[in-house]
């Protein structure tokens, strides 16, 4: 029996495909599923790495946003978002829907107060979805107008060290910098 043009030629002396080229030795697969291992396990540890530098970057986009909140209500107002100063009883949601509803106006949600590496936050949300919560506590100033310019103070501080370096502050000239180091550069 013949198969014409490249095909399996049987006759004298063969009896099918060469048993050399029939398949992978063992070592040949382990090799190749360590190699697949090792890879899979290199994107795993990138992609973690990547998805928080995007959850700093998102957060120190948000910090710039509020500078520009707070800026549009300076010059708006004439002042910096005045709290009551007679209530007694300031609970964190009403403290922060006070922000929130100052600064919204200028384009400052209540996503804008949440850094997306903040935890925490994502477990209060599930607890209470009509309250409000934040990750950047504002430092409050008088009224005076020139207050919040006048001395290097940070107009915005996160709560916590989300992102390995200290807590970010944003700084009244719209930089933001990292508590470890708050005054590198200046």
């Amino acid at each position: 029996m013949r198969v014409q043009k490249g095909g399996w030629h049987g006759g004298k002396g063969t009896s099918g495909p060469d048993p050399r080229l029939a398949g992978l030795s063992l070592v040949e697969v382990l090799v190749v599923v360590g190699l697949l291992l090792v890879l899979s396990s290199l994107v795993v540890s990138i992609s973690s790495t990547f998805k928080k530098r995007a959850e700093k970057v998102k957060c120190i986009s948000h910090m710039r946003t509020l500078h520009t909140a707070f800026t549009a209500h300076l010059t708006d107002k004439g002042h910096w978002p005045q709290m009551d100063e007679n209530e007694t009883k300031w609970t964190e949601s009403k403290f922060f829907r006070f922000w929130i509803q100052s600064l919204e106006p200028y384009g400052a949600g209540p996503d804008t107060w949440v850094c997306p590496s903040d935890k925490l936050f994502l477990e209060f949300r599930e607890v209470d979805k009509n309250a409000f919560f934040g990750s950047y506590v504002p430092t409050p100033f008088d009224k005076a107008p020139g207050t919040p310019l006048r001395w290097n103070q940070p107009w915005v501080i996160e709560r916590g060290d989300f992102h390995g370096k200290g807590s970010h502050m944003l700084m009244p000239d719209g930089s933001i910098q990292e508590s470890q180091n708050p005054f590198f550069g200046r």
